[in-house]
């Protein structure tokens, strides 16, 4: 996986090809969030085996699991790098106060003093 993360081509053996290629595209289906990529759930890998009529036996499951575990580890390797090029985000020097949080917040009315404590 990490030669096809490079743009190489993976070299699979031929007793596993099909298991990834069944990886492949589980991959593809997995959820994400703003921050990067979620692990394959035991719900989704079971739900995806179950609509193919798959019955996995433990190294199988094992493989795809040690795949999945690989396939978070490099993503995340290259947010990092990627965030590297680009430069460290850029944080607010202002404090966060009730002030500044009734703007990110206008719907929220709970009023606050000056000290911050709830009124």
């Amino acid at each position: 996986m990490r030669d096809q993360h490079e743009g190489k081509k993976p070299r699979i053996p031929v007793a596993g090809q099909h298991v990834w290629y069944w990886f492949k595209k589980m991959d593809v289906t997995r959820e994400g969030t703003g921050y990067g990529i979620n692990p394959l759930q035991p719900t989704q890998i079971e739900a995806w085996t179950r609509q193919r009529g798959i019955k996995l036996t433990p190294w199988q499951l094992d493989a795809i699991e040690a795949l999945d575990m690989l396939r978070l580890q490099l993503f995340f390797e290259k947010s990092e790098q990627d965030e590297g090029a680009v430069g460290k985000p850029v944080v607010s020097k202002q404090p966060l106060t009730p002030k500044s949080m009734a703007y990110l917040f206008p719907g929220d009315r709970i009023a606050f003093s000056r000290a911050g404590k709830r009124l």
